[in-house]
């Protein structure tokens, strides 16, 4: 392969860390830099995004590690409750991002295989940026309306489902931001502004741990040469700091009501990705 360089990997980190959590897509950013940064289509390639997608994870968990652990003790408690009600608003929350895991799985399997030869079109990467600025234009709307919106635990079966659908959506097409989508989904539903966002970030947790649980067989397998430790570990590190930092951002423009910077941000990249690649007759 091409060799994966340190600054490589560290543009690479960097797009994933910032695309994962802000509403952009990591996934079509990250098919569009490996494409112009000259990286093939491979094996070695797919573990690197891999590893960053766990990064990405890393901090995930650490920036909402008070709310996880309070959801996971009050959804065990509410399993030991005789009566079987759930009382703790932490273990509704744990209920509805598992429900909305079952749309997520059921697309995400039961599409791969039909939408995986498209995978690597970069022109369908470029359409979904704009649909992608789309979903954030819709937000933006959503957050200049008054009221405060509903509460995460004020959802019902139908919020979630819904939520857990576009995720699935996301999954498999390269390009449609997973975090702008679900949160204008949420938002579409009635989610109060900060409220959205919270339960678009925490359903992706299972979502992303599943993902590298059904890609770990893949990895696991011997490849011929690898990137380097350096590339890999410089670029595990900066997806993580920057994905923490991506995450504190989203709420930060939240409370500001501004997402339409977004949208104008990926309708750019996604148009002007597209033009380049018909000028070039790709």
């Amino acid at each position: 392969m091409q060799e994966l360089t340190v600054l490589k990997a560290a543009i690479l980190g960097l797009v994933q860390g910032l695309g994962e959590f802000l509403p952009i897509s990591s996934s079509g950013h990250l098919k569009l830099a490996e494409h112009f940064l000259g990286l093939p289509n491979c094996e070695q390639m797919f573990a690197f995004d891999v590893l960053l997608h766990a990064a990405t994870l890393v901090a995930l968990v650490v920036y909402f590690r008070d709310d996880l652990r309070a959801m996971i003790g009050a959804w065990l408690r509410s399993l030991r409750r005789t009566d079987r009600t759930v009382t703790e608003p932490e273990a509704r929350w744990m209920w509805l991002v598992l429900l909305s895991m079952v749309p997520t799985g059921i697309i995400a399997l039961g599409m791969h295989k039909t939408i995986e030869p498209y995978f690597e079109d970069v022109k369908l990467v470029s359409a979904m940026l704009l649909l992608a600025g789309t979903f954030n234009w819709y937000a933006d709307r959503c957050l200049r309306r008054e009221g405060a919106g509903r509460r995460i635990d004020e959802m019902s079966w139908k919020d979630a489902l819904a939520c857990g659908t576009v995720q699935g959506l996301a999954a498999v097409f390269h390009g449609m931001s997973r975090s702008g989508s679900t949160m204008a989904v949420g938002l579409w539903r009635g989610l109060g502004g900060a409220e959205a966002p919270r339960f678009s970030f925490l359903m992706s947790v299972p979502a992303v741990v599943g993902a590298l649980l059904v890609q770990l067989k893949d990895l696991i397998r011997p490849h011929g040469e690898s990137p380097g430790a350096m590339a890999m570990l410089v670029g595990f590190v900066v997806a993580t700091v920057t994905g923490y930092w991506a995450v504190h951002t989203v709420f930060r423009v939240v409370r500001r009501g501004r997402f339409l910077g977004f949208a104008w941000y990926c309708w750019a990249v996604g148009g002007l990705s597209l033009l380049v690649l018909l000028l070039r007759g790709q």
